[in-house]
């Protein structure tokens, strides 16, 4: 009898002691969950192509369209953070270009980087002391993808949905090359690089006779 009493409370124990860890275990898990899902929700803003019409040396200037540009006005802000996506990188170079409202760049020789423009629609700003930015431009128009494109042979003919080209760069941190779309344009779906990164479109809402929205960008530590 001593022997099976030994047994028993050996056995309990042992259950105790699975009980015990497993609910450390658990426990854990509830108090990390929050922890975890905060970390997946701050993202780094998704790389897309830079596209072959990028052209260096775009004056400083936050207004690419001039007053007397036609198309549907539109101004976005937001501001640009760390890989934390809560501390803002002031003085962060956004190189930006995009085409007009009637879908054509400043330039019809795409790849030749060395041609001389006349930059329209195309700047470059700083972000201020609290990492915000402000661009005010037009809705940028569809076109379809040039024949003969190297490496987007398989593409031409493709209308790509209304974009603003974007390049993010900041001391430490990865620099980013990107796109912005709009939300509810009716080419995103069918678009190969825009239907795989949702996280891109902005929504915009009308103010008068603008329309407004906002984007933030996440840069990953280059340390």
């Amino acid at each position: 009898m001593k022997s099976a009493d030994k047994r028993n409370k050996s056995n309990l124990l042992s259950r105790r002691k699975f009980l015990s860890r497993n609910a450390t275990i658990l426990g854990g898990a509830i108090v990390a969950g929050p922890v975890v899902a905060a970390e997946q929700a701050c993202r780094m803003t998704q790389a897309e192509v830079m596209g072959p019409f990028y052209r260096f040396g775009a004056p400083f200037r936050a207004q690419l369209a001039g007053p007397g540009e036609p198309g549907q006005r539109i101004i976005i802000r937001g501001t640009v953070y760390g890989p934390d996506c809560k501390t803002p990188l002031p003085e962060t170079l956004l190189d930006i270009w995009q085409a007009n409202a009637e879908g054509v760049y400043d330039t019809e020789t795409p790849g030749n980087f060395t041609e001389e423009v006349d930059f329209h629609m195309r700047g470059m700003l700083y972000t201020d002391e609290n990492g915000n930015y402000e661009i005010e431009t037009v809705m940028p128009g569809r076109y379809g993808v040039p024949p003969g494109l190297p490496g987007l042979e398989e593409y031409a003919g493709l209308t790509r949905p209304a974009h603003i080209h974007v390049k993010a760069m900041h001391g430490m941190h990865v620099p980013v090359t990107t796109q912005l779309y709009f939300a509810g344009d009716p080419h995103i779906a069918s678009d190969p690089w825009a239907s795989r990164k949702p996280s891109l479109a902005i929504e915009l809402e009308d103010d008068g006779d603008l329309q407004r929205g906002t984007f933030d960008f996440v840069l990953a530590s280059g340390l």
